[in-house]
């Protein structure tokens, strides 16, 4: 066995019926409960991996052991699992339900982070009206270009920490992308951390167009 592996197995077989690794793995699934630790400290209670933000619970279906892991731990060794109807799945699905799980817990993070920060902004600056931007992610998900330049604006005055990348632009309607156009050179600068590598290569193509017509788009 490689160093992993010993490590695995000695976090394994006390909490499972057969003695051979190989054998007990088989004997665990991934139970479709998993949580969000808020702090990447975790560590995973199989292969002890540390600096885990996120833990998936797997157990013994006959010992009823349980551990915390990590999503990599359940792919790596191929564990089955149940999925949201308690209905057995195969490793294959089994992998894919975790990368959905995983998915959702980093967009609630992502979702999360975005609300802290208007919630910080509001109260550092009380005309802001924090309340109605919340709606506007629960309704939306996304800013319009002068929504985002005016937030990012704010943050950075008041000095409330975010991350630009946390922020959704949309820009689908001819009149968003007419906004990015006709914003200042600071105000587009601001909001283009925000941007999508799709948003980026939309704004490329129109470029592109523009250029065609002997125009500049910006």
């Amino acid at each position: 066995m490689s160093g992993w592996e010993e490590r695995a197995a000695a976090s394994l077989l006390p909490l499972s019926r057969s003695p051979t690794f190989w054998v007990a793995l088989r004997e665990w699934r991934y139970t479709g409960r998993f949580f969000d630790l808020e702090n990447t400290d975790g560590t995973c209670e199989l292969c002890s991996q540390r600096d885990l933000r996120y833990h998936f619970e797997i157990a013994d279906r006959g010992t009823r052991g349980e551990l915390l892991v990590g999503s990599e731990c359940i792919k790596r060794f191929d564990l089955s699992g149940l999925d949201e109807e308690g209905r057995e799945i195969d490793a294959a699905d089994t992998a894919r339900l975790v990368d959905r799980h995983r998915r959702g817990l980093v967009e609630d993070a992502r979702r999360q982070r975005v609300m802290t920060a208007l919630l910080k902004l509001g109260q550092a600056t009380p005309d802001f009206d924090a309340g109605s931007f919340l709606g506007y992610v629960d309704d939306r998900g996304a800013f319009t270009p002068k929504q985002l330049a005016m937030i990012f604006w704010r943050l950075q005055g008041s000095a409330v920490p975010y991350r630009p990348s946390d922020f959704r632009l949309t820009i689908r309607r001819d009149r968003e992308k007419a906004q990015l156009r006709s914003m200042p050179e600071a105000a587009y600068r601001r909001v283009e951390p925000a941007m999508t590598k799709a948003q980026r290569a939309t704004i490329e193509r129109i470029k592109v167009r523009f250029a065609a017509w002997g125009q500049s788009w910006r």
